[in-house]
């Protein structure tokens, strides 16, 4: 999914300058802070669902990663492996 702009990119101008169209266009929202975020930017988490065991992965934005808030998302359904 295309993004107009990535939130972490405009808060630091060294990671601006470095910035390609490539990385908004294949960039997506954080689905935990809903933040514009390029591909640069995204981190994968992992997580296995509480009722299945199953496991899964999603792509959040590297400050929600960094700061853990992706594993207050949906916890009461997800145990967070990463």
């Amino acid at each position: 999914m295309s993004v107009p702009h990535c939130a972490l990119c405009d808060s630091n101008p060294t990671a601006k300058a470095q910035q390609t169209p490539t990385d908004l266009l294949e960039g997506d929202y954080c689905p935990v802070c809903h933040q514009p975020t390029c591909r640069a930017h995204l981190r994968i988490v992992r997580w296995r669902w509480k009722t299945t065991r199953q496991t899964d992965s999603a792509q959040v934005c590297e400050r929600c990663k960094r700061t853990y808030q992706h594993r207050y998302w949906d916890s009461a359904q997800r145990d967070w492996i990463s």
